[in-house]
Protein backbone atom coordinates (compact mmCIF):
# COMPACT_ATOMS: atom_id res chain seq x y z
CA UNK A 1 0.00 0.00 0.00
CA UNK A 2 1.14 3.37 -1.14
CA UNK A 3 0.62 6.15 1.47
CA UNK A 4 1.90 8.93 3.10
CA UNK A 5 4.55 8.77 6.49
CA UNK A 6 3.39 8.90 9.62
CA UNK A 7 6.16 9.73 12.92
CA UNK A 8 5.70 5.63 13.97
CA UNK A 9 7.73 5.24 9.87
CA UNK A 10 10.67 6.52 11.36
CA UNK A 11 12.62 3.17 12.47
CA UNK A 12 11.34 1.17 8.99
CA UNK A 13 12.54 4.34 7.07
CA UNK A 14 15.82 4.37 8.83
CA UNK A 15 16.73 0.65 8.11
CA UNK A 16 16.30 1.61 4.03
CA UNK A 17 18.06 4.55 4.61
CA UNK A 18 20.90 2.68 6.19
CA UNK A 19 20.79 0.92 2.74
CA UNK A 20 21.41 3.78 0.64
CA UNK A 21 23.74 5.60 2.49
CA UNK A 22 25.91 2.49 2.62
CA UNK A 23 26.17 2.43 -0.82
CA UNK A 24 27.27 5.54 -1.22
CA UNK A 25 29.61 6.00 1.67
CA UNK A 26 30.99 2.99 -0.16
CA UNK A 27 31.45 4.39 -3.20
CA UNK A 28 32.17 7.69 -2.38
CA UNK A 29 34.55 7.72 1.11
CA UNK A 30 36.21 10.60 -0.25
CA UNK A 31 33.60 12.75 -0.13
CA UNK A 32 30.58 11.19 2.17
CA UNK A 33 30.88 11.47 6.11
CA UNK A 34 30.19 8.16 7.66
CA UNK A 35 27.50 9.07 9.86
CA UNK A 36 24.38 8.77 8.40
CA UNK A 37 22.81 12.03 7.68
CA UNK A 38 19.62 10.94 7.65
CA UNK A 39 17.99 11.33 11.96
CA UNK A 40 14.81 11.77 13.75
CA UNK A 41 14.73 15.38 13.30
CA UNK A 42 15.34 15.70 9.67
CA UNK A 43 12.53 12.89 9.58
CA UNK A 44 10.16 14.85 11.52
CA UNK A 45 10.99 18.19 9.55
CA UNK A 46 9.85 16.78 6.35
CA UNK A 47 6.69 15.64 7.84
CA UNK A 48 6.25 19.13 9.30
CA UNK A 49 7.23 21.52 5.98
CA UNK A 50 4.44 21.90 3.38
CA UNK A 51 6.96 21.84 0.40
CA UNK A 52 8.41 17.72 1.51
CA UNK A 53 6.80 15.04 1.87
CA UNK A 54 7.38 11.52 2.42
CA UNK A 55 5.37 8.98 0.48
CA UNK A 56 5.83 4.80 1.83
CA UNK A 57 5.02 1.34 0.63
CA UNK A 58 3.67 -0.62 3.43
CA UNK A 59 3.21 -4.39 3.28
CA UNK A 60 2.07 -6.45 6.50
CA UNK A 61 2.79 -3.81 8.51
CA UNK A 62 6.60 -3.74 6.94
CA UNK A 63 7.94 -0.41 4.92
CA UNK A 64 10.12 -1.60 1.89
CA UNK A 65 9.95 1.53 -0.10
CA UNK A 66 10.44 5.50 0.35
CA UNK A 67 10.47 8.56 -1.78
CA UNK A 68 11.33 11.74 0.05
CA UNK A 69 10.12 15.18 -2.50
CA UNK A 70 10.60 18.29 -2.42
CA UNK A 71 9.04 21.44 -4.09
CA UNK A 72 11.58 23.51 -5.68
CA UNK A 73 9.92 27.17 -7.31
CA UNK A 74 11.71 29.38 -9.71
CA UNK A 75 11.18 32.75 -9.39
CA UNK A 76 12.29 35.91 -10.77
CA UNK A 77 15.45 34.13 -11.74
CA UNK A 78 18.30 35.52 -14.31
CA UNK A 79 18.11 32.51 -16.25
CA UNK A 80 14.85 30.15 -16.20
CA UNK A 81 11.17 31.16 -16.58
CA UNK A 82 9.31 30.50 -13.55
CA UNK A 83 8.58 27.37 -12.84
CA UNK A 84 8.03 24.56 -9.69
CA UNK A 85 9.54 21.51 -9.71
CA UNK A 86 9.06 18.41 -7.82
CA UNK A 87 12.07 16.96 -6.90
CA UNK A 88 12.53 13.28 -5.59
CA UNK A 89 14.79 13.73 -3.32
CA UNK A 90 15.39 10.71 -1.61
CA UNK A 91 14.05 7.27 -2.59
CA UNK A 92 14.85 3.56 -1.76
CA UNK A 93 13.43 0.13 -2.26
CA UNK A 94 14.18 -2.80 0.47
CA UNK A 95 16.79 -4.75 -1.98
CA UNK A 96 15.22 -8.00 -1.58
CA UNK A 97 11.88 -6.70 -2.40
CA UNK A 98 13.75 -4.93 -5.80
CA UNK A 99 11.76 -5.85 -9.13
CA UNK A 100 8.12 -5.82 -7.20
CA UNK A 101 6.89 -2.20 -9.57
CA UNK A 102 7.20 -0.65 -5.94
CA UNK A 103 9.52 1.87 -6.84
CA UNK A 104 7.23 2.28 -10.09
CA UNK A 105 4.55 2.86 -7.52
CA UNK A 106 6.73 5.31 -5.63
CA UNK A 107 7.43 7.49 -8.82
CA UNK A 108 3.88 7.21 -9.98
CA UNK A 109 2.69 8.48 -6.71
CA UNK A 110 5.41 11.39 -6.88
CA UNK A 111 4.10 12.29 -10.34
CA UNK A 112 0.58 12.67 -8.60
CA UNK A 113 1.89 15.05 -5.96
CA UNK A 114 3.56 16.77 -8.49
CA UNK A 115 0.45 17.77 -10.79
CA UNK A 116 -1.40 18.57 -7.54
CA UNK A 117 1.05 20.97 -6.64
CA UNK A 118 1.22 22.39 -10.10
CA UNK A 119 5.01 21.11 -10.71
CA UNK A 120 5.76 21.22 -14.97
CA UNK A 121 8.15 18.35 -13.92
CA UNK A 122 9.56 15.79 -12.17
CA UNK A 123 13.12 15.22 -11.08
CA UNK A 124 15.73 13.76 -9.66
CA UNK A 125 19.98 13.56 -9.25
CA UNK A 126 21.86 10.16 -9.56
CA UNK A 127 25.22 9.77 -8.81
CA UNK A 128 27.50 8.85 -11.59
CA UNK A 129 28.39 5.20 -9.83
CA UNK A 130 24.79 4.00 -9.44
CA UNK A 131 24.05 3.04 -13.06
CA UNK A 132 21.24 0.26 -11.55
CA UNK A 133 19.65 3.59 -10.22
CA UNK A 134 20.03 5.22 -13.51
CA UNK A 135 18.56 2.49 -15.58
CA UNK A 136 15.48 2.06 -13.19
CA UNK A 137 15.07 5.56 -13.53
CA UNK A 138 15.55 5.75 -17.41
CA UNK A 139 13.16 2.90 -17.85
CA UNK A 140 10.29 4.56 -16.13
CA UNK A 141 11.13 7.42 -18.50
CA UNK A 142 13.52 10.22 -17.10
CA UNK A 143 15.96 11.78 -19.01
CA UNK A 144 19.11 13.29 -18.86
CA UNK A 145 19.11 17.25 -18.18
CA UNK A 146 22.59 17.91 -16.91
CA UNK A 147 25.56 16.20 -16.02
CA UNK A 148 27.46 17.40 -13.19
CA UNK A 149 31.41 16.77 -13.61
CA UNK A 150 34.35 17.21 -10.94
CA UNK A 151 38.06 17.00 -11.07
CA UNK A 152 40.09 16.50 -8.17
CA UNK A 153 42.55 19.42 -7.89
CA UNK A 154 44.69 18.19 -4.89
Amino acid sequence: MIRDAIVSDFDGILSLEKQVFQIHLNARPDMIKPQLPFNQDYFEQCLNDDKKSIIVFEENGSILGYCITVINEYRDNHLYFDHKVLEINDMCVEEKARGRSIGRQLVDRAKQRAIEVGATRLELMVWGFNRDARQFYEHLGFSERISRMEMHVE
